[in-house]
């Protein structure tokens, strides 16, 4: 599951413009990508959050993944025995009630909800009514009824029509079984090991479930990730779904452009996208900020806010003309008084003689 990124020994020189080496390194296999992914015939409808479109989600910084997944590593003592691995993905899987009915009286005008459970979807979920009706209670308004051993019957205390019919939607839809918002899970196995794979992610409560390793767990949410270990966690899962997305579709980057890119959107504590609206946007030159969208907005405010530009940066040197202090521009020579002193009357005795 985990993979082990390895220094490839190359060192970094003074000066260098890591920053556009970067940008140049993902920016061309990313090209390709726009090739494979919108000019590929016959598949442009099946196209999912892998490649070039899963790397948009990273660096807009996109608050939740169109496909969040997890991967859950289990307690050594149970990882290894399939029955007890099967208890504790019954107890991952998100079912809502509605998937556990065979059918359904509705009575508006009395307020009232029969559902008629399904006898073979219960032994599927080894689970029985009583259990179902008692995670049905908790639903606010409603009381619960257990009329036979496969019948539940739900009577609102609402007023009006449309405030019952809301109420047994919220019924129909409720999670009774598993942890909300792990829409399907499966066990997958690695040697002689298993894990659970699912589609969805809520790592708060899946770490409370008895049986898993809250301490290795991975979930491709970035932002469930900052809120559950913290930004260095988050910091690693960029670079390493970005690392994992390049290398799935045969290119090979060094790691260290990739780590720089998501050291530049978590390094205030926070996650910020590469755009207008995250690192780029909240650059501390105006020109610098000017330079990549929005210039008379960027221009507009500095005025009015008396803001000041020491240019320090590339961009904003770059846009007046101004040597960039990387590489050679990086270089400062300095040269003591005395030595400077000397230096000049050598060359004013040199001239003399010259004039000779």
């Amino acid at each position: 599951m985990a993979t082990e990124r390895k220094n490839d020994g190359i060192d970094v020189v003074p000066g260098e413009a890591v920053g556009v080496i970067a940008a140049q390194s993902i920016g061309e296999p990313g090209t390709q990508m726009v090739l494979r992914t919108f000019h590929s015939a016959g598949i442009s409808s099946v196209i999912t959050t892998k490649g070039l479109p899963r790397i948009i989600e990273i660096v807009d910084a996109r608050k939740k993944p169109k496909a969040p997944t997890m991967e859950i590593a289990l307690e050594k003592d149970i990882e290894k025995k399939y029955e007890k691995v099967r208890s504790v993905w019954r107890a991952i899987e998100e079912v809502k009630a509605r998937q556990l009915i065979s059918s359904f009286d509705e009575d508006l005008k009395n307020s009232t909800l029969v559902l008629h459970l399904d006898r073979d979807k219960l032994n599927f979920y080894e689970t029985n009514g009583r259990l179902i009706a008692s995670r049905l209670a908790k639903q606010e308004g409603v009381h619960v009824e257990l009329v036979g051993p496969e019948t539940i019957k739900v009577k609102f205390k609402g007023k009006t029509v449309e405030a019952t019919r809301r109420a047994f939607i919220n019924v129909l839809g409720a999670t009774v079984i598993g942890v909300k918002g792990i829409m399907k899970a499966n066990i997958q196995q690695e040697g002689e090991s298993f894990y659970i794979a699912t589609f969805g992610s809520n790592m708060e409560e899946v770490m409370a479930i008895e049986g898993v390793d809250k301490w290795n767990l991975y979930s491709n949410d970035i932002f469930e990730v900052m809120r559950v270990y913290g930004i260095e966690a988050a910091r690693n899962l960029i670079a390493r779904e970005l690392a994992t997305i390049i290398d799935e579709e045969g290119f090979t980057v060094s790691y260290r452009h990739l780590a720089l890119v998501a050291d530049a959107m978590t390094y205030d504590g926070t996650i910020r996208s590469v755009g207008r609206h995250g690192v780029a946007g909240r650059k501390e030159s105006v020109f610098a900020r000017a330079a990549y969208e929005e210039t008379v907005k960027h221009i507009v405010n500095a005025s009015v806010f008396g803001e000041r530009d020491f240019l320090k940066g590339v961009a904003e040197n770059i846009l007046i003309g101004k040597q960039i202090g990387l590489g050679t521009g990086n270089v400062k020579l300095a040269m003591n008084k005395d030595d400077l002193k000397k230096v000049k009357g050598v060359r004013k005795k040199e001239e003399a003689k010259e004039k000779e």
